[in-house]
């Protein structure tokens, strides 16, 4: 097996949480840290590089860099964001897009100057328009460009569900879809626990009130600010494990099925153009092997054209700070 090479972007809390469990999953060779606050990049890799003189460390080689050490990468993270000041940070992601659309045009213009075979994962929000414009606007190949998406909202629903019934979460196998936010939605009509569809499952629980697919939305879309507010603003720990267990289905080419962001083509999801979110893709060594056009019940139906619709008017606002 050939060395892995990994590249992160924006050291700040998200990028910070990527590298240590980067470290732990012991997937890569090589990891470069790129910031423009070039002691932050600095001073992570050192900390996490002395990690590796511990008797369990894995002789990573980690160090601060710059766009050109991203020529041979094979994946690249980027968890670059606006930085607020403490206590500031917009709680709504769309809101970010102001700031964050053309940072990321930045990085991608820098990135698109050394490599297009590596693998790009986009943490940094408003998701689905990040990973739009990145797929858009850089000739880079689109089957590369790939966001976390709803990996973190699918793992919310499947711990809320585990937690109501009190079981273990991965006996639950179910997906939040569209965009990684406020108009998320779970598939409730694919919902699975411990091999059953969710209606059949619940019957075993006549004393338990069964979740409506309502519930379920609300209560996913409320998990993320109870981490956001309890935390000052942040959320950084479990989005940057659902990064790592994207790069991991790439490095090992496992063609894991994992709800992630991707650019979808017009009449996908009967689309009237373009557009990227979540939905289930078999995920390889050549990123996004395979889009599913999971069927939809009339519910679902519904919740997916108000996130398409909110999707679309943020794109629309992207091209429109494009400078």
């Amino acid at each position: 097996m050939k060395p892995t090479k990994l590249g992160i972007i924006g050291i700040g809390h998200v990028g910070s949480s990527v590298l240590s469990a980067a470290m732990h999953e012991r997937l890569f060779s090589e990891i470069v840290t790129i910031d423009t606050r070039k002691n932050y990049a600095f001073g992570e890799a050192l900390d996490h590089a002395h990690a590796t003189g511990l008797m369990n460390g894995i002789n990573t080689y980690v160090k601060e860099g710059t766009y050109a050490d991203l020529s041979d990468a094979d994946i690249i993270i980027i968890a670059a964001t606006h930085v607020y000041p403490k206590g500031e940070t917009p709680p709504e992601r769309q809101d970010l897009l102001k700031n964050n659309a053309n940072i990321v045009r930045d990085i991608m213009s820098k990135i698109s100057e050394q490599t297009k075979e590596a693998v790009l994962i986009f943490i940094t929000n408003p998701a689905d328009t990040i990973v739009y414009i990145a797929a858009t606007e850089f000739d880079y190949p689109k089957h590369l460009v790939i966001g976390t998406g709803c990996m973190l909202d699918s793992a919310r629903l499947r711990y809320m569900i585990a937690q109501h019934y009190q079981i273990d979460p991965k006996s639950v196998s179910g997906f939040m879809l569209a965009e990684h936010g406020m108009t998320a939605f779970p598939a409730t009509s694919h919902l699975m626990v411990g091999g059953m569809p969710y209606a059949e499952f619940v019957k075993a629980y006549p004393h338990i009130e069964p979740l409506s697919a309502e519930q379920m939305k609300e209560k996913v879309v409320q998990s993320a600010y109870d981490v956001f507010y309890a935390k000052q603003g942040v959320t950084d720990r479990a989005v940057a494990q659902a990064a790592i267990d994207l790069a991991r289905a790439i490095v090992f080419d496992e063609k894991t099925i994992l709800p992630v962001s991707s650019l979808l083509m017009q009449g996908e999801y009967a689309s009237l153009e373009p557009i990227a979110l979540t939905t289930p893709c078999v995920i390889g060594k050549n990123g996004v092997e395979k889009v599913f056009e999971m069927s939809l019940n009339d519910w679902e139906r519904e919740h997916m054209e108000k996130s398409m619709a909110c999707i679309y008017q943020s794109i629309q606002l992207a091209q429109y700070l494009k400078p």
